[in-house]
């Protein structure tokens, strides 16, 4: 087997909508939205509005276990894989009490959140999500499941989605 296939992940595929099942885990995109400023709270617990760099993408997610608890990782979050193949984490200006990030998966139990990417206009069109949960203390384990989830974002549904981009979504006030 050469290298890259001996380091990499087991990869399950999916669209959006749908319920990708792994070994040890299920993951579903509910939606993709998108808006130029986002609110968040401050260390103090204040609102405040954020303005993205370039377009914050919002993908709301659904998890659950098969067998023992999981949190996410902070340090390899899911992503954002864009079709030129660049890789955006979720956005570290967005408090992640307010997100996925914050949120531990039971087995049987659907978890949801939003995870919110800044990712320029030119990364919409053909972005997947990638679902890896960290494995752990060990550095590479290759029998790791990830979920990669087409978002649906054909050209012009990117197009779309990109002209009809809301100047302000509230994220403090939604309860997931």
């Amino acid at each position: 087997m050469p290298y890259e296939e001996r380091v990499s992940f087991l990869t399950t595929t999916g669209r959006i909508g749908q319920v990708v099942e792994t070994n040890r885990y299920s993951v579903k995109v509910t939606s993709v939205s998108s808006a130029l400023a986002v609110d968040t709270k401050n260390f103090s617990g204040q609102t405040l509005k954020v303005k993205a760099a370039y377009l914050f993408l919002l993908v709301n997610v659904s998890a659950t276990t098969v067998r023992r608890p999981m949190d996410l990782s902070v340090s390899s979050p899911p992503v954002l894989l864009a079709a030129d193949g660049r890789r955006y984490n979720p956005t570290d200006r967005v408090d992640q009490s307010l997100t996925l990030l914050s949120k531990r998966f039971q087995p049987g139990l659907w978890s949801s959140g939003v995870l919110a990417y800044e990712v320029p206009k030119n990364a919409v069109a053909g972005a997947r999500f990638v679902f890896a949960p960290s494995a752990g203390a060990i550095p590479v384990d290759t029998s790791t499941p990830e979920a990669e989830i087409d978002l649906g974002l054909t050209p012009s549904a990117a197009a779309k989605l990109i002209s009809h981009t809301p100047a302000y979504v509230s994220l403090v006030n939604k309860t997931p």
